[in-house]
């Protein structure tokens, strides 16, 4: 053999090297194995993440999907830390704190997780009030608690909830100048529990305002509207536009009749979640994973109205700060939604 020929056998032996991977066919039914992490232990996140699970097992027997129950930012940090690797509700406060390693994070996370899909933009910032709080302070908008500072016993989302408190009451007190302090009397009348628990809690008289996160409409809301008289916490469109700006989310208009005591068009904040995985995670895994939900566009719709209007061009766009992950990105470009 000529030396030329070795050399030329050696550089396309090179090459077929590197290229091997990115030519490695995931076109395939085999398994794969992945957790999820960040939800809760009961709810809608366990709802949705068990049935996107079923969907992707469907798809490849045999596969090893697994749902651990947390917090959103407990989520993010076991992804960053290769403990866990998918978290289906990554919202802008937990995806800049982590990036930024600010509490409860203790360092950056940057490079350490990457987006995957937007699962859904419908998150929306439920704030009302008992009628007879607002009756007797005189109260029927944000404007209106900013200038007389009333005592409330507040119901807010727990601290490790980020999306549920900066990005929800925190971002709306501080868009009116409205001091948590004051209004609570330095912390006494906040309670801190999730939306079920703060529900239960104006049920039985113990909260005057609740602001808390939920889907429209919330059947528990509607059925807490039975029995206590509610008030919608009104808001300026243009002071709530401040605030969606804050953290790149929307403005929603509620509807007269989407809950009993919503009488007129009334202004609060939409939150989007992202499907988001840890960068340790193989580019196959990711690749069926996206693969199976828009081959089953149709089952993911089905599994909760938040999902009614899952699709492949809307959930492929990254409106986070986040890398997308290769996995996800070769899927897309398959089919024409990536450059």
């Amino acid at each position: 053999m000529q030396p030329g020929s070795i050399v030329s056998w050696s550089a396309a032996a090179l090459c077929l090297a590197l290229a091997g991977p990115a030519l490695a066919d995931f076109n395939d039914n085999k398994p794969i194995s992945y957790s999820v992490d960040g939800g809760t232990a009961t709810g809608y996140m366990k709802v949705v993440t068990e049935s996107i699970n079923g969907v992707v097992r469907e798809a490849y027997p045999g596969t090893d999907a697994t749902y651990k129950p947390g917090s959103p930012a407990g989520g993010i940090l076991n992804m960053g830390t290769g403990k866990s690797d998918f978290a289906f509700n990554g919202a802008p406060a937990e995806i800049a704190y982590a990036l930024e390693g600010k509490a409860p994070f203790t360092s950056s996370l940057k490079g350490k997780f990457l987006h995957v899909m937007m699962l859904h933009d419908q998150l929306v910032v439920h704030n009302f009030m008992t009628k007879d709080w607002a009756d007797r302070n005189a109260i029927s908008s944000f404007e209106d608690i900013a200038a007389k500072k009333p005592y409330m016993r507040l119901a807010v989302n727990q601290p490790a909830n980020l999306q549920s408190t900066v990005n929800m009451f925190q971002n709306i007190f501080e868009t009116w100048g409205i001091d948590e302090k004051v209004v609570t009397n330095n912390g006494i009348g906040m309670m801190r529990v999730n939306t079920a628990s703060s529900i239960e809690a104006m049920r039985d008289g113990k909260i005057d305002v609740l602001i808390n996160g939920g889907f429209v409409p919330t059947a528990e809301i509607t059925d807490l509207a039975r029995g206590r008289q509610l008030q919608w916490i009104s808001a300026s469109r243009e002071k709530m536009e401040t605030a969606a700006k804050r953290w790149g989310i929307s403005v929603y208009t509620m509807k007269p009749g989407d809950y009993p005591f919503v009488t007129k068009p009334e202004f609060t904040l939409n939150i989007w979640n992202s499907i988001m995985v840890g960068a340790h995670v193989s580019d196959e895994t990711v690749y069926k994973f996206v693969k199976a939900l828009f081959e089953n566009e149709a089952r993911v719709r089905s599994i909760h109205p938040t999902l009614a209007n899952f699709n492949i061009a809307d959930a492929s766009k990254n409106t986070t700060p986040l890398e997308m992950h290769p996995g996800a990105a070769r899927y897309y470009r398959e089919k024409g939604l990536l450059k």
